[in-house]
């Protein structure tokens, strides 16, 4: 067992990254999802992120769906995590910037490639370098399971199915 400790991060914005699309399980895109603040707020389901779909070779952006992020969640002064309103001027617009996709989609690329399969990501921007910060990376499970499945079960003798077809008995 171990136990890691790092320093949080100052986050402008936050989000996760699936190097494959979560939803149709299509490998030849990303989908990125993100909000303002710490990730805390988005993957606590607080508040809805900002998606973009973007194509894996190309980086042509299929999808995108920016929400009303109302709240975000930043590093408290005295300590830990505190929930603050999201400037009205900055609500409805977009936590990313297209060059800031493109990065990510890059950097997506390169973790699949590194690890040889689909990937999480959780990553987050330091609001003062403004630097993407990979936080965490873990491998998609959801349709990686479904390719794992086999079609039909295995039996010990194939000829036992052919032999009911027909009615007969072995």
């Amino acid at each position: 067992m171990a136990v890691v400790v790092q320093i949080m991060v100052d986050a402008r914005t936050a989000g996760v990254m699936f190097t494959r699309s979560p939803i149709s399980g299509d490998r030849s895109v990303i989908t990125i999802e993100g909000a303002w603040g710490l990730g805390s707020a988005l993957v606590s389901g607080e508040v809805t992120p900002d998606r973009w779909v973007v194509a894996k070779i190309t980086g042509e952006i299929s999808v995108r769906e920016i929400s009303d992020k109302a709240i975000r969640h930043a590093q408290s002064p005295v300590g830990g995590v505190e929930e603050l309103a999201v400037e009205q001027s900055l609500r409805r617009e977009p936590c990313l910037s297209d060059a800031e996709l493109e990065s990510l989609r890059a950097i997506g690329r390169q973790v699949e490639r590194h690890y040889g399969r689909p990937q999480d990501i959780e990553w987050a921007i330091d609001r003062h370098t403004q630097q993407i910060l990979l936080l965490q990376s873990r491998p998609e499970t959801v349709w990686s399971n479904k390719d794992n499945k086999t079609a039909a079960t295995r039996v010990s003798d194939p000829l036992l199915h052919v032999m009911n077809i027909f009615g007969g008995q072995r």
